[in-house]
């Protein structure tokens, strides 16, 4: 009788063991997921503030590949009260589940820098000027 109670308990405690090691697998693949959205997300926030043009105000979409998975993202730009300034909330899901958004990220786009006519910037200094 005391081994099919210890047996018992041993199988209860076993149950416990097994369902916390389940929800950790799940809970480090959800939080792998949100990881390669952001880094997505970021890349196209890095892709909009480099670019030499502003994007239209509206929606953009596209696709990605990151962490040998596709991702989709969408891009909402709208504008601010500051004129050198749009706003950018982006949103990324997997192709696999394509209205399930795994992350959103809102950044702000400042108006591109105009380059000199060669191409170059100029370099700054802040130095004084020599004295003769």
């Amino acid at each position: 009788m005391e081994v099919l109670i210890a047996l018992a308990v041993l199988a209860i405690g076993m149950i416990a063991v097994i369902g916390t090691a389940g929800t950790s697998t799940r809970q480090a693949a959800i939080l792998k997921d949100e990881t390669f959205a952001h880094w997505v997300a970021m890349n196209e926030l890095t892709t909009l503030r480099l670019a030499s043009v502003w994007p239209d105000v509206g929606t953009q979409k596209g696709e990605a590949d990151m962490a040998g998975q596709q991702w989709r993202w969408q891009v909402t730009i709208s504008t601010t009260s500051d004129p050198d300034l749009l706003r950018a909330d982006i949103d990324v899901s997997n192709t696999l589940a394509p209205d399930i958004v795994v992350d959103s990220l809102t950044g702000f786009i400042g108006q591109p820098k105009q380059l000199p006519v060669n191409g170059l910037a100029q370099p700054t200094t802040n130095r004084l000027p020599a004295h003769p």
